[in-house]
């Protein structure tokens, strides 16, 4: 399913941010939007799926993904590995295909995957 993740940075120097910092904070989450899901087309993997995110109806920023399976199955062993295994209806954020970007008020953002939908975001 599409989504965005909201973030809070912090005003991070993201060039000077190690990773693995980041991920041992899980600092920056602020929550999540989501769009409909749609149903698992094992002819049609999601590896390199065009994401395209509009901005207010005109600026346009595109991406691909990489494996999100992959990073599916890292999450879900790594977890289980903790005795907290994923379980239905769980949604797990596998990455992303657009640079984080800032929003101000009155701001629209639509993401869209292709084959997968779009979620519409309108900060207040």
């Amino acid at each position: 399913m599409p989504a965005f993740e909201l973030v809070e940075d912090r005003h991070a120097d993201y060039k000077a941010t190690s990773a693995l910092s980041m991920i041992a904070d899980n600092c920056w989450n602020a929550g999540i939007v989501v769009g409909p899901g749609a149903p698992f087309d094992p002819q049609r993997p999601p590896i390199d799926t065009l994401g395209r995110l509009a901005i207010n109806g005109g600026a346009s920023r595109e991406g691909r993904s990489e494996d999100p399976l992959a990073t599916l199955a890292w999450i879900a062993n790594l977890a289980n590995g903790h005795g907290r295994p994923l379980t239905a209806g769980m949604v797990v954020i596998t990455g992303s295909v657009i640079p984080t970007l800032p929003i101000a008020a009155g701001d629209r953002f639509v993401f869209s995957l292709d084959g997968l939908g779009s979620v519409a975001l309108v900060a207040e």
